[in-house]
């Protein structure tokens, strides 16, 4: 049911205007009880906001962050698989610039790493590149030419 659930927020969501249970519920068949439930769990987890008690309760998003987030890689290392993933552990859907500024050194299990593994797994996410020192430009563009498609440029 959840999923069910979730497509009527989403349709709820995109009109705009806050909803209420009784408005899932017509949408989705199931009880308004059950519809409650599952609204009260996404506003403890932060994704809503509700406003008014029981049935007068009405529900809206919460701002979302913003798509955009970036990653500094010196601050996770730039040499090994690990280090990539712990670079983007967690990070949201949407626009990710990988920042290379202070990075002296760069590893192949970095660079495999990021945009062979993790940037396929995850297509929601694009990832960009920012302040690449001049050294390491040429070695990564030449790991680039081999993966296409693989990585973007951003100032």
């Amino acid at each position: 049911m959840p999923g069910i659930v979730n497509a009527a927020l989403t349709r709820l969501l995109n009109e705009g205007a806050p909803f209420s249970s009784r408005q899932v519920s017509a949408l989705t068949g199931a009880s308004r009880q059950a519809v409650h439930k599952h609204l009260k769990l996404l506003v403890a987890a932060g994704r809503l906001s509700a406003s008014g008690r029981a049935r007068a309760a009405r529900y809206t998003p919460v701002a979302v962050s913003p798509l955009r987030t970036k990653v500094e890689v010196a601050s996770a290392g730039s040499r090994y698989r690990l280090s990539a993933r712990l670079l983007l552990l967690d990070v949201p859907p949407g626009e990710v610039v990988v920042d290379f500024t202070g990075v002296d050194d760069l590893g192949d299990e970095f660079l495999e790493e990021l945009f062979l593994v993790w940037a396929p797994a995850h297509p929601e996410v694009t990832l960009k590149v920012a302040h690449l020192p001049s050294k390491l430009a040429r070695r990564f563009f030449e790991f680039a030419r081999g993966t296409p498609g693989a990585v973007a440029s951003a100032g």
